[in-house]
């Protein structure tokens, strides 16, 4: 009888461990989180969040978090909606909205898919949230609208100009047409233009040159501005002075260029080329 009684007595101790852990373990599946890391490179750190792309239901919410000491900060460039964030993440178009061991919470409640950048690293340093329509019992889910990926035009499609780099005529919601690089780089700078469209007029340009070390791209080039004209907008970028010394030691560099233009409306176009520089 004793022995009954024990057996009974540590079989419901072990059902009550079970009840109180399992609330806790479900909850903590409902939330992601994404986390700004930096890497050792060859031009110095290198930087991106983990994951890059995390997926929730509508009406949940992400954790984003710096822990670091390098500042970093969050930009919301596509998106159905912005999302609502805790005033412990730094939000903001440029580096004045960063910070360093920060962490705070974003909430989505509209389906899609919402694009962000490191405020002080830029497109370098991506991060997308897929937020899924709820569904309802006894109906078909509802579609999920997508909102136009960096490069992608009306209707979530590349646009002529957009990621492949291709001319031809722009969708009118389109921030710019056709992009185009000096067939010849012999510098230390890239050259280039870019056909700015009224939609894009007001918006913000920003180009990056980077050069690749195992999978990874470093920025080695920068160039914002802001408020951009209507019309052929031409730009200079000039070389840091690593890639311009790499470049003079060995009389040529393998680079990608990444244009962005972000329109005052959040459209984006983004543009990606590879070239070699040579001397």
């Amino acid at each position: 009888m004793r022995l009954r009684r024990r057996i009974a007595f540590a079989a419901a101790t072990v059902l009550g461990a079970a009840v109180a852990v399992l609330p806790a373990i479900a909850g903590s599946e409902t939330v992601p989180s994404v986390e700004a890391v930096n890497v050792g490179g060859v031009y110095g750190e290198e930087h991106h969040w983990s994951p890059s792309q995390v997926t929730l239901a509508a009406g949940g919410a992400v954790v984003l978090s710096n822990p670091s000491e390098v500042r970093h900060g969050v930009y919301w460039v596509g998106g159905p909606a912005t999302p609502s964030c805790s005033p412990g993440v730094p939000v903001g178009v440029n580096e004045t909205a960063s910070g360093t061991k920060w962490s705070g919470t974003c909430t989505f409640s509209a389906p899609g898919l919402y694009t962000f950048y490191c405020t002080v690293h830029g497109p370098a340093m991506t991060g997308r949230v897929t937020v899924t329509a709820p569904t309802t019992t006894g109906t078909a889910p509802s579609s999920t609208p997508t909102a136009p990926s960096p490069g992608a035009g009306a209707g979530g499609s590349t646009p002529p100009g957009g990621e492949a780099g291709a001319g031809g005529s722009t969708p009118a919601s389109a921030p710019a047409g056709a992009v185009r690089l000096h067939a010849a780089q012999h510098s230390t700078a890239v050259v280039g233009s870019l056909e700015v469209s009224a939609a894009g007029a007001g918006g913000r340009l920003q180009v990056d040159v980077l050069a690749r070390r195992g999978v990874r791209l470093k920025r080695i080039g920068h160039l914002s501005r802001t408020r951009v004209r209507a019309g052929r907008l031409s730009f200079t970028v000039v070389l840091d002075a690593r890639a311009a010394h790499s470049l003079a030691r060995h009389g040529r560099l393998s680079a990608t260029v990444r244009v962005l233009l972000v329109s005052p409306q959040g459209a984006t176009l983004r543009v990606s080329r590879r070239l070699e520089l040579r001397l």
